[in-house]
């Protein structure tokens, strides 16, 4: 039983000395890019009564900014909360052909003028080696996004088009990120960060990517 307890006051002692050797908090506030699919592409499908062309996801660049505050409980483990905005005024569209006995048609799907944010929770974990710091974390919440959709429909022959209908799609979704980056020390409580991380949301099956730089400042070390 003694050695169990002296392990024990070992292992505590030591993360005591490490969480105050790490600084209390990290605040990282930078510039942003991020691929989003907004449009999820299609497969092939054939049946009896009608062939579906497959197309391509409809995928926009967009800027924005992040930004993130980690609170260390020790030098190789925090929870971070990362709050983020991407924007842009282009449009990505994609086309899939819809093949029937009597006519084909031609979809057309255009999403535009994206406004998305992400508000993000999670776990991170950091391995300090000198003046560099890699960090991972996986991270989980919410994202709000505001795209104005439409469709064009164009025929073979004469067929019933209903005009161009158009929504603005708008709503909180649960949204995860995946990814990591590294901090490089420029001063004692300054640093400069690079990092990316693969983002999703529930139900949609959209796959995005985003990259972000900036600095980092140290509180409490």
């Amino acid at each position: 039983m003694r050695p169990f307890i002296c392990v024990v006051v070992l292992v505590v002692c030591n993360l005591a000395v490490l969480a105050q050797d790490a600084p209390k908090a990290e605040i990282f506030a930078g510039f942003s890019y991020g691929n989003y699919e907004l449009i999820p592409g299609t497969s092939s499908f054939s049946s009896p009564t009608e062939t579906i062309s497959s197309s391509p996801s409809g995928r926009l660049g967009t800027f924005g900014w992040d930004g993130s505050v980690a609170v260390n409980m020790n030098r190789w483990f925090s929870f971070a909360t990362d709050v983020s905005g991407y924007y842009s005024g282009s449009s990505t569209s994609t086309t899939r052909t819809v093949t029937l006995p009597t006519l084909t048609e031609t979809i057309t799907e255009i999403a535009s003028s994206p406004k998305i944010h992400n508000f993000l929770f999670g776990p991170q974990f950091s391995y300090p080696a000198g003046k560099i710091r890699p960090f991972a974390h996986f991270l989980l919440g919410g994202q709000n996004s505001h795209v104005t959709r439409s469709e064009i429909i164009t025929c073979s022959s004469s067929c019933f088009i209903g005009g161009v209908p158009v929504n603005v799609g708008s709503g909180l979704e649960f949204a995860m990120a995946l990814g990591g980056g590294v901090d490089y020390s420029l001063k004692h409580n300054l640093a400069w960060r690079l990092e990316s991380d693969y983002l999703t949301n529930q139900g949609t099956g959209q796959n995005h990517v985003r990259v972000s730089t900036g600095l980092v400042w140290r509180l409490g070390k």
